[in-house]
């Protein structure tokens, strides 16, 4: 049976931590919190492959050591800020050399239990705001995060030659969604597999919807940064979907609530602010999505690709679109309903006003005919 020579479970926890975040300062912040926290270590992204607009502060936070089922655990923790408003942190789990496959799912399956691991992430990510506020425009906390778990190989005790053939010595399908691998039935592994792209012969990615499996005898992490780029797009298309359903929700409550009055401001505000909200929202959505036009290398498009369609990508565009085209139209309505409204009461006045002018020749015929 093979087994791993080298390797690590990167387990990424995801975060919308506030509106656009001014990455120059926030580095300068952390620069100097370096000189009286010495754990706090500034890294540079590789960008020979992966090439986004504003490339995102990566910065080293120390060991998280922990023990569970007698088992000692001691990620390395790194956190990347991206300039529209998210956070991820990794943890990365080396692999024991000489574990299987079965092992590895194994300690996967502890890793992925152990509930204190996401209050500690969680926590961690609150601290790092607060340290990076003054660069921020404004701080959300918001209770939705995405997770994710990537298994990264290196090296096998016997490398394959076309790592593909692991999948017909190992389950790999099992592993990828933590299943006992004698339940899942032969369509399942299909499709998970059906996703398996290889670059070389001795390389492969599979991705899924909240794992991968990666073999790279290079160690390049070109891969899972492309992975964990999609992963903050992801979070962002669900912060803003839920932003736009609380807004919808929020008009159509106002509106019900009293009828329109053309002498308060109030179905006016609300109208601009229907209409503020939507290009603030539109422009940052569009900022967001045109992020991946950049990404360069022609595999890591692939691999970007394959990504967002596991993460279902074009349903949350499509549900943000339709939301976004709900509340231009409800704006519409709102200002056309107001205009037409008091475009009546205009010309009540005017009819009013006509009357009051007529009052004096209409009088003065009364009196012509009463002699």
């Amino acid at each position: 049976m093979n087994t791993i020579k080298k390797g690590r479970i990167l387990v990424y926890r995801v975060y919308d931590i506030g509106e656009e975040i001014d990455l120059e300062k926030a580095e300068k912040i952390l620069q100097q919190e370096t000189t009286a926290r010495a754990k706090f270590r500034l890294k540079k992204i590789n960008q020979s492959a992966v090439v986004v607009s504003n490339d995102p502060l990566s910065v080293a936070l120390g060991n998280y050591s922990y023990q569970d089922q007698g088992i000692e655990f001691n990620p390395e923790i790194t956190a990347k800020i991206w300039e529209f408003g998210t956070l991820s942190l990794t943890f990365d789990f080396p692999i024991p050399v000489g574990t299987t496959i079965d092992g590895l799912r194994a300690i996967s399956d502890k890793i992925q239990n152990y509930d204190i691991l996401d209050i500690y992430a969680r926590g961690k990510a609150r601290e790092l705001t607060q340290q990076i506020k003054p660069a921020m425009a404004k701080i959300n906390e918001w209770e939705v995060n995405e997770d994710y778990i990537l298994y990264f190989i290196e090296s096998f005790d016997n490398d394959y030659a076309d790592a593909s053939l692991i999948l017909q010595e190992e389950d790999i399908a099992a592993l990828i969604i933590n299943e006992e691998k004698d339940l899942l039935a032969t369509q399942i592994r299909e499709r998970i597999y059906s996703s398996t792209l290889q670059y070389y012969k001795n390389d492969m990615a599979i991705i899924d919807w909240n794992s991968a499996f990666i073999i790279e005898p290079t160690g390049s992490l070109d891969i899972p940064d492309v992975i964990e780029f999609a992963l903050n797009q992801l979070l962002e298309m669900r912060y803003y979907d839920d932003l736009l359903d609380k807004k919808l929700r929020e008009i159509y409550s106002a509106v019900e609530l009293k009828e329109m009055n053309i002498f308060s401001s109030r179905y006016t505000d609300l109208a601009l602010e229907a209409g503020q909200k939507y290009i603030e929202i539109a422009e940052i959505v569009e900022s967001v999505e045109n992020s991946l036009k950049v990404i360069g290398d022609l595999y890591h498009s692939t691999v970007f690709r394959m990504a967002s369609n596991k993460f279902r990508f074009s349903d949350w565009q499509s549900s943000i679109d339709n939301k976004l085209d709900n509340l231009a139209e409800l704006c519409k309505l709102l200002l056309d309903n107001i205009n037409s409204k008091r475009s009546h009461l205009m010309e009540l006045v005017i009819i009013a006003l006509i009357s009051i002018e007529l009052i004096p020749f209409i009088k003065q015929l009364a009196d012509y005919f009463n002699h």
